[in-house]
């Protein structure tokens, strides 16, 4: 009895409902496999990620803050898939940590029904670990990992960011933060454009995505071209068994940039009518530049400007040439109307690399904002000359003391001085008699 207890127990156990995360997704527990849950009960906060991006690999430092929807103490599994991108991504390196920890993971086998879960990319493996949440309790968990970059036919890498197992989560997160950094990388290396332009771009490399609300891509995946090696890698399938090609693009990928260049001469002068003489220039023009023979290699792109080169990777090559013959005509103080007019005449010759678009529109607008001749001044009010305004106020004071109007009669200033000192003159005789018969008055009251 107490023996079929216990497996009761243990059968029940095994049957218990549990999440996962992938990028990231919940789970429920079927024996030692996983499927995704259809009935999540944690809900996922935030998600960020930060992808270091070297040529061949890739790093990821991500983390997922998930909370606890019910009032009562819940144990859940979380899970990554150990591939990504349909199996064809594998993840290496694999870290996670929960509380100051690195959990220990296991390997499960996946058994989700993909017809009813509506997810295009399950896993056919997760990695696992578990996790106790507190009553409304919520867990920050980091994860890190590295993959390889995926290289297609023409030499193109890209970078591929699982997006989709976030929507499988309770509530999806209302902030996920996407970074790509690959360093100091120039704007035409992003040619094919991202499946998602970025929602910032620091023209220095650095790629910027942030969703805030229901809405966000199942997946977002990064091409760039490394211009050195597309040029090495093109020139040797062009010439596949020619040993001095083969000699050529040895000596450039080692960076023995001045025996490149010997060799690249010396096989032109020998072979006139070759279909790679302009591959071969630019590739001369590229080991001048690491030989810092500025002169030599802008001479060279000023011939090449114009002509056919690489195939259907043109259009990067010459977004290469724009980019470097403009900063180095900045270096020179070239006049910014000059800039400006080779730019704007490039960019017409600019097709579908959307982030190159973009630094170009900044640098025209940049440079169009410092010669736009500024608004001229409202013209001041003339005033007259001085000795023109002292003239006019003596004329002004001269007829203003010629007459004075009385009623209705106009006296002349003169006329009227004379009345004045007349009327003077009488009061002061009138003042003088009043006096004497005052003082002949007083006689005679004293004689009495």
């Amino acid at each position: 009895m107490k023996r079929c207890i216990i497996l009761l127990i243990f059968l029940l156990t095994l049957a218990m409902p549990m999440s996962s995360l992938a990028a990231p997704a919940p789970l429920t527990k079927i024996s030692s496999s996983a499927s995704v849950s259809e009935d999540p009960t944690v809900q996922a906060v935030s998600y960020k990620a930060n992808l270091k991006v070297n040529y061949n690999i890739t790093q990821t430092n991500s983390t997922i803050v998930i909370k606890n929807t019910e009032d009562k103490r819940t144990d859940i599994m979380i899970g990554i898939p150990t591939h990504i991108n349909q199996e064809t991504i594998k993840l290496e390196n694999l870290e996670v940590f929960m509380d100051g920890k690195n959990q220990r993971l296991i390997a499960r086998r996946d058994r989700t029904k993909k017809e009813e879960s509506g997810l295009s990319d399950i896993p056919a493996r997760w990695y696992t670990w578990y996790v106790s949440l507190e009553p409304n309790g919520y867990k920050v968990i980091d994860i890190s990992y590295t993959t390889e970059n995926q290289k297609s036919e023409d030499g193109t890498k890209s970078i591929y960011i699982p997006l989709e197992f976030l929507k499988t989560w309770l509530n999806v997160p209302q902030n996920i933060e996407i970074s790509v950094d690959l360093g100091d990388a120039p704007p035409y290396v992003f040619e094919p454009n991202p499946s998602v332009l970025p929602h910032y771009y620091d023209r220095m490399g650095r790629l910027n995505w942030k969703f805030t609300n229901d809405e966000f891509p199942s997946h977002i995946q990064v091409y760039f071209r490394n211009i050195e090696q597309l040029a090495s890698e093109y020139i040797s399938a062009q010439a596949a068994g020619d040993k001095s090609i083969t000699s050529i693009t040895k000596a450039f990928d080692s960076k023995s940039y001045y025996e490149a260049v010997a060799l690249i001469d010396k096989y032109l002068e020998s072979q006139n009518e070759t279909g790679l003489k302009n591959e071969l220039l630019y590739m001369k023009a590229l080991a001048n530049q690491g030989l810092y023979k500025i002169k030599d290699v802008f001479d060279i792109f000023d011939q090449l400007e114009s002509q056919p080169i690489f195939g259907e990777l043109e259009g990067t090559f010459k977004n290469r040439i724009i980019y470097d013959k403009y900063y180095h005509m900045k270096s020179l103080l070239t006049e910014n109307t000059i800039l400006y007019d080779y730019l704007d005449s490039a960019k017409s010759y600019v097709m579908g690399n959307a982030l190159f678009l973009m630094w170009m529109e900044e640098e025209l607008s940049y440079l169009e904002s410092t010669f736009m001749p500024e608004p001229e001044p409202t013209p001041p009010v003339e005033q007259p000359p001085l000795e023109e305004s002292n003239a006019q106020d003596e004329n002004d004071e001269k007829e203003l003391i010629k007459s004075i109007t009385i009623g209705k009669y106009e006296i002349s200033v003169e006329v009227l001085f004379l009345v004045i000192i007349a009327l003077v003159i009488l009061l002061t005789l009138i003042i003088r008699r009043s006096r004497r018969k005052k003082h002949r008055n007083r006689g005679y009251i004293f004689r009495y």
